[in-house]
């Protein structure tokens, strides 16, 4: 029978973290082990989560209060080195799971020993359901195996969250899967990297995991900045770098289009809004780590001024000439 280990940093989540564990304790799979990492919480989530525990002494707790805030990316690793289960469920403090089959219709999907199960997203706002292409799964059938992985992945065909998806722990270990220290919207670098390696991904037909978007105020998605964009670029570096040490311009010809469309909708797209300083410095640094990886590509290699004013063509609704002349724009800027 095999145990999934259920992994949750909890941070300023007092209101919601007793609903979170009453989803997976009424679940009717029973072999499983929950580890909540309190990461510095300002509120009294830390006394919510240990009377939670004291009432429920028939459940397979483990619960550990950071004695410093380690952020989401150490706080996972930290839990994924505690796991003792078979597989690994992450999830966020403030979401549940959809009803109590969810965890019975994941391991009955891991009968061909897959190393991710996907399920469904059930995706709320302000507690309202609505339709959320983003979290929408577009697979066209219920396994991927080997180059499909990694051509669903570079499609778009599943979101690159962490949770509700079933991780094999024997195959996060072997590759060394670690979510990287420090890093915001470490979700995007993490699904990246878990989609290389493997060789197996099942999808499941049922909801499984009700994500609430915004509901919590202290939810670090609900506040973009500059730093945000400054990370994605992080992000962007470390892709470049391992598409260059895997080979994966050999393995699929996906890849190219894939890092474009990240560099161009993700960053450039939000820095084109903002002063030409800025967008000058993440555009020189975009074509510099494109040239550094894949000098024969000839990727961003306009005058940072004239890509200014093109970019802002095609992103910033504010511009006199949005949406000019977008045949020659995206020509220009190889969209």
């Amino acid at each position: 029978m095999k145990k999934i280990s259920i992994i949750i940093p909890l941070y300023n989540a007092e209101k919601y973290i007793a609903r979170c564990l009453d989803s997976i304790v009424l679940q009717s799979y029973k072999n499983f082990e929950i580890i909540v990492i309190n990461d510095k919480s300002k509120d009294d989530s830390w006394n919510v989560l240990n009377q939670y525990v004291s009432e429920n002494l028939n459940v397979d707790f483990k619960i550990i209060n950071n004695e410093i805030n380690l952020g989401l990316s150490k706080t996972r690793n930290k839990g994924t080195d505690l796991a003792t289960g078979d597989y690994i469920l992450f999830m966020d403090n403030d979401d549940t799971l959809v009803d109590e089959f969810s965890l019975q219709h994941f391991i009955n999907a891991t009968e061909n020993n897959p190393d991710i199960v996907i399920g469904k997203t059930r995706f709320l706002q302000n507690d309202e359901p609505k339709e959320s292409r983003y979290h929408t799964l577009k697979n066209t059938k219920n396994t991927y195996k080997n180059n499909e992985v990694i051509n669903g992945f570079l499609s778009g065909e599943w979101a690159v969250t962490a949770w509700n998806k079933l991780y094999k722990t024997a195959f996060l270990k072997e590759n060394k899967l670690r979510f990287l220290d420090d890093l915001l919207h470490e979700d995007e670098l993490w699904a990246f990297e878990t989609a290389i390696p493997a060789k197996v991904v099942n999808f499941l037909d049922f909801e499984t995991y009700n994500y609430y978007s915004l509901s919590n105020p202290e939810s670090m998605t609900a506040t973009m900045g500059l730093k945000n964009i400054e990370h994605y670029l992080i992000i962007l570096t470390k892709k470049l770098e391992i598409a260059k040490n895997k080979e994966l311009y050999k393995q699929t010809g996906l890849i190219d289009k894939y890092l474009k469309h990240f560099a161009n909708f993700v960053i450039l797209n939000k820095v084109s809004k903002l002063d030409f300083k800025i967008f000058r410095d993440f555009y020189t640094k975009i074509s510099a780590e494109f040239e550094s990886q894949f000098p024969e590509k000839d990727q961003f290699s306009l005058n940072p001024k004239v890509a200014y004013y093109l970019y802002k063509m095609k992103f910033d609704e504010g511009f006199f000439l949005y949406g000019k002349f977008p045949k020659y724009v995206n020509r220009l800027i190889k969209i």
